[in-house]
């Protein structure tokens, strides 16, 4: 850097933080010695993780995470100033390397984002507030389990609701899928659940733990797709008294200890941040957590269950997911078939549906005729199993006088707009079809439904699209 760079980088109200290959300070910015309370001189040539906490170290190493393909990373962690306060920073950092791939440097931008995680730490006081009062109103807890899982309290503990005799199919590959779920029921390992959105992989998790040696211990559900990654922590490890600003009075277990003695279901594991896989990591093979604030260790005895809609051998190669927690996982994998590969299902899952929310409520006849259940068969589902179920609540509770109007609305909505495509007027600009195309293959890793759907197109009608422009899937 040129001498008026680092006029500029002293400046900044952000902190700036250089490291050499190991994590050496080279360089650090009058933002960095404002916000730790040390000078310059204090911190050049100590290791950065002197400035870290020690249980935040771990999953602020990203030694191990980044490439020469993948140089980019975000971590937050913990830092004890000098008197005294700890403080929560977030950097965004950048690794070098040389032309042989050795790492050469670390670059980091940050910033103090203490009050803004006190702030989110006292939303989540209320909402624990509010699950608490709504729980004792209604003896049930709508935090645990996502809405409409069947988990609620229960003598302390989160019962699996669904059993194998709850999956509907007379499909050949889906029985095989069943019949094999129920076979390594019984054991213990850890079991990686595969499948596009809708197809039913948290059903399938709970049916595996109600066929388990483990049925009379918890089920304890989690996505670790809508937590954010500064809770990721206390969600999963708990935290004593004191851990950080607002923290609960005898502080908390994490989920890991509500789930011991049963099974941990994680669900949309492939969203989960690189620094969080290696914490898990750690947990998965001490068989221990320690809760934030405490070095602590308590043993804990869970099976693991995992789901996700993506290739996780894909955002391995990647760089996305740790290979190494890849491997830990993927023990047991089970690959769930989208409906469209499974069309016999269709009329089987209806008639559970109409089972399900009363045909009493209408006339069945007017409601799924020849003609409405042959427009159900031929379209592809991309939302899978739950968009068939919508789509049928939604039909049930249509007025009989509506129910043809508002049919013909759907299928307006999906099984017509194979027509608009081919309309010839549409044809025009030809290329910049071309372009959002490959766009859309590429946002969606090559998932023709998606792209499909995004289209406003048939999967058959995308095939010939892919075809016609030479695209390669």
């Amino acid at each position: 850097m040129a001498i008026n760079d680092f006029e500029i980088l002293e400046n900044m109200q952000e902190i700036v933080l250089i490291e050499n290959e190991v994590g050496i300070i080279k360089y650090v910015n009058n933002a960095f010695c404002r916000c730790h309370g040390v000078t310059k001189e204090e911190a050049v040539g100590r290791s950065c993780f002197d400035f870290i906490i020690p249980e935040d170290r771990e999953i602020c190493n990203m030694e191990q995470t980044v490439s020469p393909e993948n140089p980019y990373y975000r971590i937050e962690g913990r830092s004890k100033r000098v008197d005294g306060r700890i403080i929560w920073l977030q950097y965004v950092g950048r690794a070098y390397f040389d032309d042989d791939g050795n790492r050469t440097e670390f670059q980091e931008i940050g910033v103090d984002i203490t009050r803004w995680k006190e702030k989110i730490e006292e939303s989540a006081r209320e909402l624990a507030k509010a699950n608490q009062k709504l729980g004792g109103e209604f003896g049930e807890e709508i935090i645990e389990g996502k809405t409409g899982s069947g988990i609620n309290s229960r003598n302390g503990k989160f019962p699996a609701m669904h059993r194998f005799s709850d999956i509907y199919t007379a499909n050949d590959k889906m029985k095989s899928v069943i019949a094999y779920a129920k076979a390594v029921a019984a054991g213990g390992a850890t079991i990686l659940i595969e499948g596009e959105s809708g197809t039913g992989k948290e059903m399938f998790a709970q049916a595996i733990h109600n066929a388990s040696k483990r049925a009379n211990g918890p089920f304890v559900a989690i996505n670790c797709g809508v937590i954010p990654a500064e809770l990721i922590g206390s969600e999963f490890f708990g935290y004593v008294e004191g851990a950080f600003t607002g923290a609960s009075k005898g502080g908390r277990p994490g989920k890991f200890e509500m789930a011991s003695g049963g099974t941990l279901f994680l669900d949309e594991i492939g969203e989960m941040p690189l620094a969080q896989q290696v914490a898990l990591l750690r947990v998965l093979e001490t068989k221990t957590v320690s809760r934030i604030g405490d070095d602590k260790e308590i043993p804990v005895d869970v099976r693991i269950v995992c789901a996700t809609n993506k290739n996780l051998y894909k955002e391995v190669q990647a760089g996305r997911f740790r290979s190494d927690l890849y491997y830990r996982l993927n023990v047991i994998n089970l690959h769930i078939p989208p409906l469209r590969e499974r069309k016999e299902d269709i009329y089987l899952l209806i008639g559970a549906f109409i089972k399900k929310y009363g045909s009493h409520r209408f006339d069945k006849e007017k409601a799924f005729s020849d003609k409405k259940l042959m427009a159900f068969y031929e379209y592809d589902w991309p939302g899978n199993v739950r968009e068939l179920q919508n789509v049928v609540e939604r039909l049930i509770y249509m007025p009989d006088e509506g129910n043809d109007a508002f049919f013909e609305y759907l299928i307006g909505d999906f099984g017509n707009k194979e027509d608009k495509c081919n309309d010839p007027a549409s044809q025009d600009g030809s290329q910049d079809e071309k372009q959002t195309i490959i766009s859309f293959m590429e946002m969606y890793e090559g998932n023709i439904s998606m792209v499909s759907r995004k289209m406003g197109v048939s999967r058959n009608t995308m095939y010939k699209k892919l075809k016609k422009y030479n695209i390669k899937y």
